[in-house]
């Protein structure tokens, strides 16, 4: 296992660019980076807020998931984020927190706010997909409204589309399965047991579910599960 020294603090969300250089995010000081061996860690963007999450669509467009913005930002030519979406019909989110894209650029998110927020008493986290329209535009639609308990990482299948969600608090996997088209049904994935629940999720190649459980006790280490049963 290697093991890169990040820049920055609070390191969470590592992706991989179109071009396979390894990106992290900085929450604690709003930054996203990017990583080239054997030590090239170069500032990317600068949010000013503290983004949890980030990924580039299939154009090449950085995005970013930000809590204390309580938005999700795109990155244009020039390094500026600017706020893409920040609420739905007039309700401010409460703070995204994970972002996926599909391969047809549908972009999905977790919405859950600062961790204490969507607990087990008051589960009220989202998730929100921003999809193409009819039109030509496109469209927020919440596919989970308000009923999860600190939905965190998110990842969506390069093969079969399904969508999967980390709700923290309730220590699951969630999965999202669209059929037939804009109707997403929800169901148990995997229920784990003891430890904090899962806060990272990915898709990979070989056909597994990756899954990132971060230790709350302060140990250096967290801890990376492979489900390896098909996930369609």
């Amino acid at each position: 296992m290697d093991v890169i020294p990040c820049r920055g603090a609070k390191i969470c969300s590592p992706f991989v660019a179109g071009d396979g250089c390894i990106h992290y995010v900085s929450a604690g000081t709003g930054e996203v980076f990017k990583y080239q061996a054997p030590d090239s860690h170069t500032p990317v963007v600068f949010s000013g807020g503290e983004p949890f999450g980030a990924q580039f669509d299939h154009r090449g467009r950085l995005h970013l998931a930000d809590c204390a913005h309580a938005a999700i930002l795109r990155v244009d030519d020039t390094a500026q984020p600017g706020v893409m979406v920040k609420a739905y019909e007039e309700r401010a989110f409460r703070g995204p927190n994970g972002i996926a894209f599909a391969q047809d650029d549908t972009l999905f998110f977790t919405d859950s706010g600062p961790l204490g927020e969507t607990t087990l008493e008051k589960p009220q986290g989202s998730v929100f997909c921003i999809a193409s329209s009819p039109s030509g535009g496109q469209v927020l639609r919440p596919l989970v409204m308000e009923c999860l308990a600190h939905p965190w990482g998110i990842a969506v299948s390069p093969d079969t589309g399904a969508l999967f969600v980390a709700e923290t608090m309730k220590n699951r996997i969630v999965r999202l399965r669209q059929r037939p088209n804009n109707a997403y049904h929800t169901s148990i994935f995997h229920q784990f047991s003891g430890g904090m629940g899962p806060s990272g999720l990915a898709c990979g190649a070989d056909g597994a579910l990756y899954v990132g459980h971060y230790d709350f006790s302060g140990n250096i280490y967290a801890t990376v599960r492979k489900i390896t049963a098909r996930y369609d």
